[in-house]
């Protein structure tokens, strides 16, 4: 009976955490197998609002992008959908409108220039 348990309070929690945009997510790897972990929460100026900055940057030199604004000022549309704000790209060092989805499995972030919108499915780091 107690494994019973442990095992549903285990699959609650885990259901809970990916029912939510909130955490550490990874994003996927450049070309040189760079990646960055970005922690998503309420935002500070307004915790309605939805960000994300750069919490950790693996293989690469550029330990100073940690800490800087990925995304911010996401509104919320339903529990699974934000827009209004703005993301950040790494690669290009450009800012575009942006959109975060959660899916069971991966937080889609996009940004968008009119209705054309490009972006990646990050996952949480195991």
């Amino acid at each position: 009976m107690k494994k019973l348990l442990a095992t549903a309070f285990i699959l609650t929690a885990t259901q809970a955490v990916a029912s939510e945009p909130y955490g550490v997510w990874q994003t996927i790897a450049d070309d040189s197998g760079a990646y960055l972990l970005v922690e998503v929460k309420p935002c500070e100026n307004d915790a309605a609002m939805l960000c994300g900055h750069v919490a950790e940057i693996h293989n690469s030199p550029h330990q100073e992008i940690v800490g800087r604004k990925v995304f911010w000022d996401l509104v919320t549309e339903d529990n699974k959908n934000w827009e209004g704000g703005t993301v950040w790209d790494a690669e290009t060092d450009k800012e575009y409108d942006a959109k975060v989805i959660l899916g069971k499995t991966a937080l889609r972030v996009e940004g968008c220039v009119g209705i054309f919108c490009d972006g990646q499915n990050w996952k949480r780091p195991k």
